[in-house]
């Protein structure tokens, strides 16, 4: 006996068309012409289940990653290897108070506070411009290096006062929040060494400081003898603090070395070419940086480093353009005095900060409940965080360094 199954089919309605029937057929069996109406996908598609192979794009995945996995280990054995040199880096409180003073001084944050009185009372529009570009590249290339090859800080017992740190996972890095993130290569080296150079090589035709043409030899003897002492400062001070090894160091004053090279021969065309380019390809192109951009699983900050120097370059390319198009003159003239200097220094960030403050509280909706600053397992950094920083960072702090301020300088105040 045949139990029957409960199926729904089409029957004729009155008025020619179908109607749909929810009773059990009574002539399911032999009856292949019975058009059938299932609940359910068809079984026989849903399973099927395949795996595509490219071949010439597998064979190629699997060549990048065996390359990577090859320098990954040379890196990795380069780190641990130069942490033996530790023990000739100098210890104590003293050297410890200067080392942070200097780390300090080739901070990411200390960039973007001198580069806007840089922009406003020292240097061209133009050159301004270029060290951002700098900035933001030196920064994106070494934090995507950081997150690709997850190379970790020195253990915390080479930190000042941590020679009875025992570590047995990543877990105990919470004494220190900075060690959870990655160390090669290290950025604050790459720009010590890049920038400054940078300016000075640009600065000595007198385009930043006339001073400094006019003091002849010995005016490039002590320029340069700065430069060379912040250098080495900064790296040097990576190390007292034990945050990098001798690697890390080496790797970021060598891509300094590689970018200041690669400044000097081409920022004259780079410069050009963004006076062309536009407000749409820049803001394509910032975007495109921050979405192509390396990020690591747990979280760690370096992403979000990232994004806030990219949209800080952003809103001051944006700001300039528009800027230019107003007739705004970010700065001042050769000859004004250092009082009226002091005074776009000041207004200057009374508008800046203020500008990206309030930005930050209207996005903070946007932003995840528990930041870095509480809690660095529960750390997050979804697309609402990336857009707020964006915002932030964009718009308060780059259009408000390049527009903003110039805006209230030369139309409300007249400095």
């Amino acid at each position: 006996m045949v139990k029957s199954v409960r199926r729904s089919v089409y029957e004729p309605k009155e008025d020619g068309g179908m109607k749909e029937s929810s009773s059990p057929s009574k002539h399911h069996q032999g009856d292949s012409c019975d058009k059938i109406v299932k609940d359910k996908g068809d079984a026989y598609f849903s399973s099927m289940n395949y795996e595509v192979d490219l071949p010439v794009l597998s064979v190629s995945g699997r060549m990048l990653t065996s390359v990577w996995l090859f320098t990954r280990s040379h890196l990795a054995n380069q780190v641990k290897y130069t942490c033996d040199l530790f023990k000739f880096v100098p210890q104590g409180p003293r050297a410890q108070y200067f080392a942070s003073l200097a780390s300090a001084a080739g901070s990411e944050e200390f960039y973007c506070i001198a580069i806007p009185i840089m922009t406003w009372c020292i240097a061209s529009y133009e050159l301004s411009r270029a060290m951002v570009l700098l900035l933001c590249v030196n920064l994106y290339v070494g934090n995507s290096c950081k997150n690709l090859f997850c190379l970790p800080r020195p253990p915390l017992k080479y930190r000042w006062g941590g020679e009875k740190t025992l570590e047995t996972g990543q877990g105990d890095r919470m004494v220190c929040v900075d060690a959870l993130g990655f160390g090669w290569p290290s950025t604050h080296s790459c720009n010590a060494v890049s920038l400054p150079f940078a300016v000075l090589r640009t600065a000595y035709g007198s385009i930043i400081n006339p001073s400094i043409a006019e003091g002849g030899v010995w005016g490039a003897v002590a320029a340069y003898t700065v430069a060379f002492l912040y250098a080495s400062l900064v790296p040097m001070s990576r190390l007292v603090l034990g945050v990098h090894s001798a690697a890390d160091v080496h790797a970021g004053m060598l891509y300094g070395v590689i970018g200041l090279r690669l400044w000097l021969s081409y920022h004259t065309e780079i410069g050009e070419y963004m006076d062309g380019a536009g407000i749409l390809f820049v803001v394509v192109g910032c975007l495109a940086m921050i979405a192509c951009h390396p990020r690591v699983k747990p979280l760690n900050y370096t992403f979000e480093e990232s994004v806030c120097i990219i949209s800080y370059t952003m809103g001051f390319l944006i700001g300039g353009y528009i800027g230019k198009s107003l007739g705004l003159d970010t700065l001042c003239g050769t000859d004004t005095g250092v009082l009226i200097r002091l005074v776009r220094i000041i207004v200057g960030y009374g508008i800046v900060l203020p500008a990206k403050a309030i930005v930050k509280e209207l996005t903070g909706f946007m932003r995840s409940d528990i930041g870095k600053d509480k809690n660095i397992y529960e750390y997050k950094f979804g697309f609402g965080d990336c857009f707020s920083r964006i915002l932030q960072y964009g718009v308060g702090y780059g259009v408000g360094c390049t527009l903003f301020a110039p805006f209230v300088f030369e139309k409300v105040l007249g400095i």
